[in-house]
């Protein structure tokens, strides 16, 4: 077969062009190997090629209304083209993609299944793939994706992407992600994939974008290891009681193998919405594990959400005091959207936290700038237009600083 998998725009990312499409490329290398012709797309809607039977999309649930329009346009040239959507709306929300006439639809892990999803006759088939080891599927072919189309930098290298492991054991209330379990690629197979990247692709700079890197300890020294043996620089995930618990000899190994940045979830500066969201740290710990990063001379970047369930006026100003004590490198600030799949949406009155019904996930961004961002959600002490005034302030702030720092 001759097949198209497209990669759905993110809008809603200030630079969608920063990582490459690694579910794609994962379904793609499938494909490949199974003896059939791949192609990923990544460019605009208007140029998306016409001249295919088959067609796979993976869109994220802000993704989701592009999927549906190029859908509707490729219909539009022949109606003979068999269409397949798998990916992280149709896990969550598989009935809608039925109701929206996609001709197959896959929940779950892709890899395995993304052949049969292809050959399936029957429209409207609903495939839910099962969940394998990490090492039982390829190592990402990269040469089907044209690398030169994304860009991203550490410390001014060019850098690219890379997982290790998938799933996370924290059941955070605002998030969707239900996994099972922890799923990890062999150590092995890590650093086979990353010697690759480093002899065969040039990079020497890497990110490893998973929920939680250093959640096994043992396993992140071994791939620091070969981090530190190629040269390589890099960043991820963390979350501040791993570090803390680690201590500070492990920091100093984390540093001195190549990583000069890492991503932490702090979501709120006040310890009683992290109860709340079921988060499993406080404010103390995570000021402390920035300041143990910090003293290594690792960055550290903070990602917070405002208007969660019980916000007022009080918590946003403990979440400034945090900011003002916490001196961090930069910062992620979005307000609160509830997501399908997650314990807010499915458990609305267990919340102090209200949205609208019946609007477009599409339309409602996950971040983005002043001034096309709003919001949907409000509390019992705060109005949408309070919340998103207060997002605005720290923003406006933050963003300013870090400007002037580099």
């Amino acid at each position: 077969m001759r097949l198209c998998l497209i990669r759905c725009p993110s809008p809603f990312l200030i630079d969608e062009r920063i990582f490459p499409p690694l579910g794609l490329l994962a379904v793609g290398t499938a494909l490949k190997l199974r003896g059939h012709d791949v192609t990923i797309y990544d460019g605009e809607l208007e140029n998306i090629p016409l001249d295919y039977n088959f067609y796979g999309f993976g869109p994220t649930i802000a993704e989701y209304g592009y999927a549906k329009e190029a859908k509707d346009k490729i219909r539009e040239y022949t109606k003979k083209a068999w269409i397949v959507i798998g990916g992280p709306y149709a896990t969550l929300n598989p009935q809608q993609c039925i109701d929206d006439d996609f001709d197959c639809i896959v929940t779950g892990d892709g890899e395995i299944e993304a052949e049969r999803a292809f050959l399936e006759t029957t429209p409207q088939t609903l495939i839910h793939a099962e969940e394998h080891p990490l090492d039982d599927y390829p190592m990402i072919d990269r040469t089907l994706l044209n690398h030169d189309h994304y860009h991203y930098y550490l410390n001014g290298i060019r850098a690219t992407t890379i997982m290790t492991s998938q799933g996370c054991p924290y059941k955070c209330a605002f998030c969707c992600k239900n996994y099972k379990s922890v799923r990890y690629k062999s150590v092995g197979r890590v650093i086979e994939e990353i010697t690759e990247l480093h002899d065969v692709f040039g990079y020497k700079a890497l990110a490893f974008p998973e929920d939680l890197f250093i959640l096994n300890r043992k396993r992140t020294e071994e791939i620091c290891a070969c981090l530190k043996k190629l040269g390589i620089l890099w960043r991820c995930l963390v979350r501040g009681d791993f570090i803390v618990k680690y201590g500070e000899e492990f920091v100093q190994m984390m540093a001195d193998s190549g990583c000069v940045d890492v991503r932490m979830g702090i979501e709120s500066g006040s310890n009683k919405i992290l109860k709340i969201v079921n988060k499993g740290e406080n404010t103390d710990t995570l000021l402390k594990a920035i300041k143990m990063l910090q003293n290594v001379g690792i960055r550290v970047k903070g990602f917070f959400i405002i208007g969660l369930p019980g916000e007022d006026y009080s918590t946003i100003a403990e979440t400034k005091k945090f900011l003002a004590e916490a001196n961090l490198y930069d910062i992620d600030i979005k307000i609160f959207q509830p997501y399908l799949g997650t314990p807010i949406w499915e458990n609305r009155e267990k919340y102090d936290i209200q949205w609208d019904d019946g609007l477009d996930f599409e339309k409602l961004f996950y971040k983005g700038k002043i001034g096309e961002y709003y919001g949907n959600v409000r509390t019992s002490s705060l109005t949408t237009e309070q919340i998103y005034k207060e997002w605005v302030q720290i923003e406006t702030k933050y963003k300013e600083k870090f400007l002037c720092q580099t």
